[in-house]
């Protein structure tokens, strides 16, 4: 038997015995990560499935999987060999499974979920659509661990101390913020259970997250009592030694639950129900308030060290990608190389940097029909061979102490190309430029600036499936909360407001299936205009050549052409200078004017 359907055969069995008539596997582990550890991958278990983002539904008749267009064609690769039924979602991050789910079972039905994995709100949305075929929502506790065989252990690195030259400000000052709001409130501790955001606050890293570096713990922070629920043992001396400075309290991370129904008993709590996982909610005893976490506020909003971190960062990404880019165009003219070859290598140049710590996030390197995957991942054996002819994107990041990078370039690598791409790749590009420069009022929406990157594909009947861009951490989360640009409301990358002092990518792409991806990223730095009132503006701070082969000139309007001149020229005046004569000539010929 396939061992993807062996899995749900072992787990249906696991159904009858606890008369169970579905089973819901999100992708979530206890604090609502993207990336979660090993430890909490029981979607990817029962599914194959690899994404970052979907849910398994398995009844007694069928296993479905809901996910975006992003991973559409990496499903169909993953599962065609199992029972695992792929359910397209029409809007990113939409919860379809819940009302299929509601209509599919017969009336009294019992659903089994882990509710450490779910959210408050996502469960009372589940508990909702429910009520009309009085459906039962029944926690699985570790039910579905005790299926999964040969289950990995937890992490096990240690957990530091980010030092304040990256931060910017420590830790007792972040802390006093979040006991404004406490106060503001009149409440008596705030709740945090995001990764992203206890690292922030306690200036805190590890490796138990892929790709960002982040600990797994939960955090009580009260007007003079501060708890950490993590592993004492895995804190590095000077780490523990900080917390002990600050009075901090260091409980076992399982601990969590029973502290929460003892202090929940007789004070008032704050917790934000988009991170809140549902087992924690049920130790809310008495009066507590829940509300959007101020911590995710304040974290978006970079101090003026970490600006100047993420801009070296940049740097450092434009240093390792000229190196990088050089070396594949001699590579090519001597060999064909394999797409995950070439992720390695575009890596190794970036570990040559300093401060250089791991990938933000796994390489997307599609060469031709590989790039319409919008997250493809080459696989390490029978990737596809690169040439010295056609189209090739790179999307990759890196963390560094200093700061999290995330940048995409589409290279034309030899031969000539079809007018239709380069008018497609142009169009791209003119929306690229479009966002990068518009002015605009503060605290406009992710939903009112998206737009801008469409409405030149969308005046000749082209679009694409994806979000326009994300918030970005430093040194923490690639795809970092609130802001963003995105077409629907259904994400905070639509709803939140933007503000001065945000990290956020550009990214607008175009796809045809089977034949390429286009896709253009950089980072940007949100700042205040020089205009009356309140009024933003667009700093790129990634510094990296754009491809201009497939440009067609003609489409371009001359302002276009004059920021991209200009953004060349700032290119070269910043890389230069830490370049070998070599490097410098080629970088100059790739940020020649067009």
């Amino acid at each position: 038997m396939n061992p993807i359907n062996e899995r749900i055969f072992q787990l249906r069995t696991t159904m009858r015995e606890l008369d169970l008539d579905a089973v819901i596997l999100p992708s979530n582990d206890p604090h609502q990560s993207e990336y979660v550890n090993d430890y909490w991958k029981i979607r990817t278990y029962f599914s194959g499935f690899t994404g970052s983002a979907g849910t398994v539904v398995v009844t007694h008749e069928i296993a479905a999987l809901w996910t975006d267009s992003r991973y559409f064609l990496q499903v169909e690769t993953q599962t065609h060999e199992s029972e695992v039924v792929l359910f397209k979602q029409s809007i990113p991050h939409a919860p379809e499974h819940m009302p299929w789910l509601a209509d599919v079972l017969e009336e009294n039905s019992k659903i089994g979920v882990d509710y450490r994995l779910f959210s408050k709100d996502q469960i009372e949305g589940l508990e909702q659509l429910n009520l009309t075929k009085k459906h039962t929502i029944v926690d699985l506790k570790d039910a579905l661990f005790a299926v999964w065989m040969d289950h990995p252990n937890g992490p096990t690195g240690d957990i530091y101390l980010h030092d304040i030259q990256f931060a910017g400000e420590n830790a007792r000052s972040k802390i006093e913020k979040v006991r404004e709001e406490i106060a503001f409130c009149t409440a008596d501790f705030f709740f945090l259970s995001s990764l992203d955001e206890i690292a922030w606050l306690f200036n805190l890293r590890s490796s138990d997250v892929d790709f960002n570096p982040l600990a797994t713990a939960y955090a009580l922070v009260g007007k003079t009592r501060i708890i950490l629920f993590l592993d004492h043992s895995r804190l590095t001396v000077e780490a523990n030694m900080a917390l002990n400075k600050e009075n901090i309290e260091i409980l076992p991370y399982q601990a969590v639950f029973s502290e929460l129904e003892i202090l929940t008993n007789q004070k008032k709590v704050i917790a934000d129900p988009k991170t809140l996982n549902y087992a924690c909610f049920l130790c809310f005893k008495g009066e507590n308030v829940l509300k959007p976490s101020i911590v995710q506020q304040l974290k978006t909003l970079k101090n003026t060290v970490e600006i100047a971190q993420a801009k070296n960062s940049m740097l450092k990404d434009g240093v390792a990608l000229t190196k990088f880019f050089m070396w594949l165009e001699r590579e090519l003219e001597l060999r064909e190389i394999s797409e995950f070859e070439i992720g390695r290598k575009l890596e190794a140049f970036r570990k040559e940097q300093a401060y250089y710590v791991q990938e933000s996030f796994a390489a997307i390197v599609g060469y031709k029909g590989n790039g319409a995957i919008i997250h493809y991942t080459a696989p390490e054996f029978n990737s596809s061979m690169v040439t010295n002819e056609g189209i090739l994107l790179v999307d990759s990041g890196a963390q560094y102490l200093g700061g999290t990078t995330d940048i995409t370039r589409t290279v034309w690598l030899g031969g000539v190309p079809k007018e239709n791409l380069k008018k497609n790749y142009t169009l791209v590009l003119k929306g690229f430029i479009e966002l990068s420069t518009i002015k605009f009022p503060e605290k406009s929406l992710g939903i009112q600036l998206d737009v801008l990157a469409r409405m030149h594909l969308w005046k000749n009947g082209l679009d694409y499936s994806h979000g326009t861009g994300h918030g970005i951490g430093s040194f923490g989360m690639v795809h970092e909360p609130n802001q963003g640009f995105a077409p629907t409301m259904v994400t905070s990358r639509g709803s939140a407001s933007h503000f001065a002092n945000q990290l956020t990518t550009i990214e607008p792409g175009y796809y045809k299936e089977g034949e390429f991806g286009i896709r253009i990223e950089n980072v940007v730095l949100s700042k205040n205009a020089k205009l009356p009132g309140h009024f933003l503006e667009f700093e790129p701070i990634t510094v990296f050549p754009i491809d201009t082969t497939l440009i067609s000139r003609q489409l371009l309007e001359e302002h276009e052409i004059g920021w991209l001149n200009s953004y060349h020229e700032t290119v070269y005046e910043t890389i230069s200078p830490t370049l070998t004569g070599p490097e410098r000539n080629w970088l100059r010929e790739k940020c020649k004017a067009i």
